[in-house]
């Protein structure tokens, strides 16, 4: 992460409680008093926060990414017992080793978490971790006994460490790991000792319930550790450098899962799904040049996969001859795979090569209907060689499943406008311009669709992009970043 980024994010941080209260002085009357923490404030506290970091932090759009981020937060939750709120994942493109759990129901995996960890079982110990924060109420608990601050100095502090941890830069705020949004300065929000050492241990009740390995949460806590010798403060998260001392909590963990039936303790990590989606992760979104190093460390024992993610890294590089040999290795190994057909598609398309990227994605397709990224790159080439009426039905499938994605707005609005249905057109470009933070396009987007809104319906569809962009631009109002 470049230094001006990295101040940038510092500056925002540091001013994210002055702009919150300006955003909930308008929310919340000035004379409400004590702070009462309803679950109607918790609602407004998470979609806040939720617009705030969709806003401002890079969500991956990949689809088998997402589904399986989802699918690990779904397994663990399955034992979880009622909760107000249901889950709510995102998945952040960042390489902080961090991850978070907001108010409402809302989760978000930082992709460093997939790429320094090394098994599915240590995400999903993670995980666990955090959400048993969530059920023994240790952050409620302390909303409850706040009776100094309000829900805007709440949201401005979760999202003030929200963002350092995404920058980078604990001068931000130190983000504790999955969801304890303060650092030990932060002493609103800062979990006790008794907080930590329960949501081990229930957090281990989930993760064995999942069915995955126990060592999995030892394992992870051992890499976070170590990770912290070696790089320093800045990206690693403070979690494990508080109470109580990492090698207590690792020493009784371990001492728990020998207690465990041996059955549990011998449990073995399944992690075919897990390399995919790491491969997707370094390939598409690390440093290219990073990834591609990586790839070829592998050397001799270069699997289907890390041929594939060789391929896929050099695509987003200048070099479209060496990155065209790449695929053609990636597809001679494992050339039955989606996964490969997709990839080999996109790069296609990428180099204007469009009869071969179509059919790539016809084939990957065929092979997983399912997979919305194939979807979506397959109806904008039916869209370019003038099939619209083709293309219109995949691509709002895939807008329906990316809700907040602008791409997907914005090609579904293009392929409207060419099939003649202005209203929409000019309806779905302002939902992407909104997503984008783009205030003047969105206001011309929605001037344009106002003036085509002639039925009741199209008139209560422009009254929701109306009601979207009011939420929305409240984080508009002072630009920091």
């Amino acid at each position: 992460m470049d230094n001006a980024f990295r101040r940038k994010a510092v500056t925002f941080a540091t001013v994210v409680l002055a702009w919150a209260a300006l955003i909930f002085s308008v929310a919340r009357p000035a004379s409400a008093g004590l702070f009462e923490f309803t679950l109607k404030d918790e609602k407004e506290l998470g979609e806040k926060f939720n617009a705030l970091i969709r806003a401002r932090l890079p969500l991956v759009d990949d689809a088998e990414v997402q589904a399986y981020v989802a699918g690990i937060v779904d397994r663990v939750a399955k034992s979880l017992p009622p909760q107000p709120f249901p889950l709510t994942v995102g998945t952040i493109q960042n390489n902080a080793l961090n991850a978070f759990a907001a108010p409402a129901g809302y989760v978000f995996i930082f992709t460093g978490l997939i790429l320094h960890l090394d098994h599915e079982s240590q995400v999903a110990g993670v995980i666990a971790h955090e959400l048993a924060h969530v059920t023994q109420r240790h952050l409620a608990s302390r909303y409850e006994k706040m009776t100094t601050l309000s829900i805007a100095q709440l949201v401005g502090m979760v999202a003030g460490i929200a963002l350092g941890a995404a920058a980078g830069a604990p001068e931000a705020g130190s983000a504790l790991i999955i969801g304890s949004q303060a650092a030990a300065t932060q002493t609103y929000l800062g979990y006790s000792r008794e907080d930590e050492r329960e949501a081990d241990q229930v957090g281990m009740n989930y993760l064995t319930a999942a069915g995955y390995p126990p060592q999995g949460m030892v394992g992870a806590f051992e890499i976070i550790r170590r990770m912290r010798w070696l790089k320093g403060q800045g990206e690693i998260p403070a979690y494990l450098s508080t109470h109580p001392d990492v090698a207590e909590r690792i020493g009784y963990l371990k001492d728990r899962i020998k207690q465990m039936p041996k059955a549990i303790r011998d449990r073995t990590n399944d992690d075919t799904r897990f390399l995919r989606i790491k491969t997707i992760v370094r390939a598409r979104y690390d440093d290219p040049k990073l990834a591609m190093a990586a790839f070829r460390a592998r050397g001799d024992k270069m699997t289907c996969l890390d041929r594939l993610g060789l391929a896929v890294a050099m695509g987003r590089t200048h070099d479209i001859a060496g990155a065209r040999t790449a695929f053609g290795e990636a597809l001679a190994c494992g050339g039955d795979d989606a996964l490969v057909l997709r990839e080999a598609g996109r790069f296609e398309a990428k180099a204007r090569n469009f009869d071969q990227a179509e059919t790539y994605l016809r084939r990957s397709m065929d092979k997983n209907p399912n997979d919305l990224t194939t979807l979506f790159e397959y109806a904008r080439l039916l869209a370019q060689s003038g099939r619209v009426a083709q293309a219109l039905p995949l691509m709002n499938r895939v807008r329906m499943n990316f809700p907040e994605n602008a791409d997907m707005y914005t090609a579904y609005g293009q392929m409207l406008g060419q099939s003649g249905d202005l209203f929409q057109a000019h309806l779905n470009l302002a939902y992407a311009a909104v997503f984008e933070n783009n205030e003047r396009q969105a206001k011309f987007q929605m001037d344009k669709a106002k003036s085509l809104a002639r039925t009741e319906e199209q008139k209560r569809e422009f009254a929701k992009i109306e009601e979207l962009f009011k939420k929305r631009s409240e984080f508009w109002k002072k630009r920091i970043i």
